[in-house]
This record gives C-alpha cells, structure tokens and sequence, in this order.
C-alpha cells in the first residue's frame, strides 16, 4: 500500500518566560485510518535530548481536546475509538541555551478515518494456515543449551516450507519460545537481561529468519508467537527478570521494558518478513491483562503492541484471552485471539467486532502438541469450510519432530482441507 502524508496544522510555540510564533516543518506519517500507526516526523529546532510526547483527541481543530493516556512516544496505534476524531502530538523539551521548556504541537489536518482493517486483508484472504509449537519442552525436556542449539540447528526450513506449500497453507505461525526461557532465535536484549551469553538461552541459529526466506519462495506469511509474560518455568530467568516463578502473574514496569527491547529487538531485525504476532496469556484471571492495559503506567498495552509493530507497521496483532466465545480482547486487538480446544464456533461476518477479523485456532491432535487426531477428516474439512466461506480464518496446529517433518496424520488432514477450499473457490 502506498504510503501518504497527512498535512499539518502548526500550533504555538509556548516559551516558559515568553511567548513565540516559529514555523517548523512536522509531518505524521502513515494513513490517517483506525488501526494503523501514525509517526510524527520533522525536525524540532534546535538540538534536543529526551523530548517529550503526549496526544490527545478533539471532535475538532479548535474544540477541546482530551489526552489520551498511557501515550508517551511518537508513534499512535489509531484505535477504533478515535474514529471521527482529530489527533494533535504535543512535543515537550528544553532549550540547551537556555534551558527553558518548549512545547510544538502539531494537529491532524482531517479527523480519523475507517476503513475497517486493511492490514488484515491478506490474512482474510488467505483462509487457512498451520501453527507449530517447536519448544525446548517438547521437544527436548532434557538437556541445556548444546542439546537446544543442536535441536534447532537439526530443523529442515526447505522440507519444512514445501511440506506446508503442498499442504496449502496460507500462512504459518510459529513459536520464538515460551515458558521454558529457551529460543529458537538470538535476542541481545534478553542475554543482557538475564546475564547470560549468547547461544546459551537464546539459540544461535536464528530460525525465524531462515524460515522467512523457506516460505518466502512460496509466499507463504509468517507470524510469530509469544507469551505475554516472561518465561515462567524456569527458576533463573524468573529470579533475573523479578518474576514469579511457575506462577502466571502480572508483569511489573521492570520486566515489561525487558519483554518490550526483545519483541522489539526481533521485529526490527525480521521487518516486513513477520505478517503478525500471537501474544499468549494475556488473561483476567492472572492479573496480566489488568495490568497491561493500565494506561497510567508508562509500559503498557501500547507500547507492547508499538513494539510488535516497530519493523512492520502493518503486522497485525492480538491478545489471547484464553478458551472460549471468540471476541476481541483490548482494543489494539487486529484479529481475535481464536483460541479453542475444537471447532465449535463459526462467523456470522469477518468481523466480530469493528476492525477485528474473526480468526479460531484449535489443534488438530488430541491435545494441544498432541501427536493423535481429535477430528475425522471429513467433518474437519466441512468446519474449515464453513468458516472460510464465512471470510473467516482458521489456524490448525500441526506437531513436527524436531527437523520439521510434519506428523503424516496431520499432513494428510491439512491437504484435506486445502483440497476442500480450493474446490469452492
């Protein structure tokens, strides 16, 4: 999508001892539509350390407007809720000379647009794809770091992405880790973090981008998923990032800037190569999700999702609110979270709610990571269809072994349902 420039009106320039008119030049940057990501761009006179940012809302140019909390950098994810609405950037900072404040505000020349959510149109069209679990715990319970860099070392990306290509897939979600504090891909952010060097948590082989450039020959998407809370099973990491260890818990302002640098950290180093990110765990129950989306904390459920977004502005994200009835759960939410023991649910629209695509996610074996299969094919591939034909989407764990050969049972079932919406379509 070609990318536009919003004009903008320039406000005052407030000294702290006087008042000043001064022209600078300020753009935002990206489409002025709910949920996409707005920068502010330009250059603020003068040489400047640590400014300041915050937003606000207005139903128009001149009217009152109101801060919106929790929005501290220079970037906004454009929520629903803006929709009708003008944005203005206030930039705060001090003078080197004379080290006075100075405040730039800058405002949107037209309100916030809808267009529902265009950055998840090639996830609606791509219908259905496969998810595999590849954790330490699964695959390896046994062992340390040269066991784990061997293991990842060991998977087959070019198998692996012809397997998922024959099978139809439109798309792959895959696991950076999750609870065992081991990952199939190098983060400096998490080694400095916990003290330890590197290939001793964080493998050395950087799998994620290897199988962006496997799937890539095909066209096949990427998304990438993570919990939304430190590793939880593993007593050193615990200790190191001030986490309650085996117990799923709020993350506090220390360790949140920590999970923000390595989601950060990868989405910068993968780009456009990740399509989206799952993120696990954000429940009630446990106390993450209240705490995240307490705005008046400086880390919360934006500067998550900006940093999810920071190397593909059009990544698309969710929260998993855990089993049951399909439905947003925050509102920087781009599809549901979907997840289900079974097929039980189907979408009355593409939408469950405004801007969020209806998407389920269930396993194809007895369990999750499980190696049976909980579905006869036949009644499986008329519940893809159902929900496809529906505009809606459907994620299909699949189990591999530790190169990425997919189970046979769960390879045949895939081609089943591709065989099935490729004949409808």
């Amino acid at each position: 999508m070609k990318k536009r420039y919003w004009t903008l009106v320039i406000l005052l320039i407030m000294l702290s001892s006087c008042k000043k008119t001064e022209k600078i030049n300020m753009i935002f940057s990206g489409d002025l539509f709910a949920k996409n990501v707005i920068s502010l761009q330009g250059d603020i006179p003068g040489q400047i350390e640590n400014p300041e940012y915050s937003w606000y809302i207005s139903s128009s140019q001149n009217g009152e407007w109101n801060q919106l909390p929790g929005i501290w950098t220079n970037e906004i994810i454009l929520l629903t809720s803006y929709v009708g609405n003008f944005i203005k950037c206030e930039i705060t900072y001090k003078e080197q000379k004379s080290d006075k404040k100075v405040s730039v505000s800058v405002i949107s020349s037209q309100p916030v647009g809808f267009k529902w959510n265009t950055n998840t149109d090639w996830f609606k069209e791509a219908g259905f794809g496969v998810m595999v679990h590849y954790l330490k715990e699964a695959i390896i319970p046994v062992g340390g770091a040269d066991e784990w860099n061997e293991t990842v070392d060991s998977f087959n990306v070019d198998n692996f992405a012809s397997q998922v290509n024959e099978a139809g897939a439109g798309f792959v979600m895959f696991t950076l880790g999750q609870n065992s504090g081991y990952y199939c891909s190098p983060n400096k952010a998490f080694d400095k973090a916990v003290g330890m060097e590197a290939g001793k948590l964080c493998s050395k082989r950087d799998l994620p981008m290897d199988l962006i450039i496997a799937l890539k020959k095909y066209k096949i998407p990427l998304i990438l998923y993570l919990p939304s809370n430190p590793p939880v099973n593993n007593k050193y990491v615990s200790e190191k990032l001030r986490y309650a260890f085996q117990k799923d818990s709020a993350t506090s302002q220390f360790n949140q800037p920590i999970l923000e640098n390595m989601i950060e950290e990868w989405s910068l180093r993968y780009g456009d190569g990740v399509k989206g990110w799952w993120f696990d765990g954000l429940y009630s129950w446990n106390d993450i999700r209240s705490t995240r989306m307490d705005m008046s904390l400086k880390h919360n459920i934006s500067t998550h999702t900006l940093a999810a977004k920071a190397g593909n502005k059009n990544s698309i994200v969710t929260y998993n609110s855990g089993f049951g009835k399909i439905h947003g759960n925050t509102p920087y939410d781009d599809y549901t979270s979907g997840e289900k023991s079974t097929i039980d649910e189907y979408p009355s629209s593409r939408w469950a709610e405004d801007g969020v695509q209806w998407f389920l996610f269930t396993y194809l074996g007895e369990k999750w990571g499980g190696h049976g299969q909980q579905f006869i094919t036949d009644s499986l591939v008329n519940k893809a269809a159902t929900i496809v034909d529906n505009n809606g989407v459907l994620c299909l764990e699949v189990v591999t072994d530790s190169k990425g050969e997919i189970l046979p049972g769960h390879f045949e079932q895939i081609k089943a349902v591709s065989d099935k919406l490729g004949h409808l379509r």
